[in-house]
């Protein structure tokens, strides 16, 4: 089975190696992703994460996912000495440069919980 799609602004690959896997487990994956996308894209007025560099969402309301992510931004933040830093001064916040890999682990974790065991997924060349 092989499928790509495009989302989050790049092409999504997927090949499942296992005969008679189902077709509703790769439609569940390419559903989980458009939904990243519209919760975490800083490019959508209405995602979570432009809602909350408006301010108009606490941290204390965020999702269980999007304080998941700011915590490894914020590992990655520190483990880089600043040089990665989703609020860089003068530029709204932007978490895509995580959203990506996390998502795609979660995917990941979709397939095998459907019983995939030989695949393949590629998000933009990753």
């Amino acid at each position: 089975m092989r499928r790509v799609e495009h989302v989050m602004g790049f092409p999504v690959s997927l090949r499942v190696d296992d005969e008679g896997f189902g077709e509703s487990a790769v439609d569940g994956l390419f559903a989980w992703l458009r939904e990243v996308d519209a919760r975490f894209s800083p490019f959508r007025e209405d995602s979570e994460v432009s809602r909350l560099d408006r301010g108009e969402l606490a941290p204390d309301r965020l999702s269980t996912d999007l304080t998941e992510i700011l915590a490894l931004c914020e590992r990655y933040r520190t483990a880089t000495g600043g040089a990665f830093d989703v609020r860089l001064p003068g530029r709204r916040l932007d978490p895509c440069a995580v959203v990506k890999g996390w998502s795609v682990q979660k995917g990941a974790d979709l397939l095998r919980a459907a019983g995939a065991r030989r695949f393949c997924l590629n998000a933009g060349g990753d």
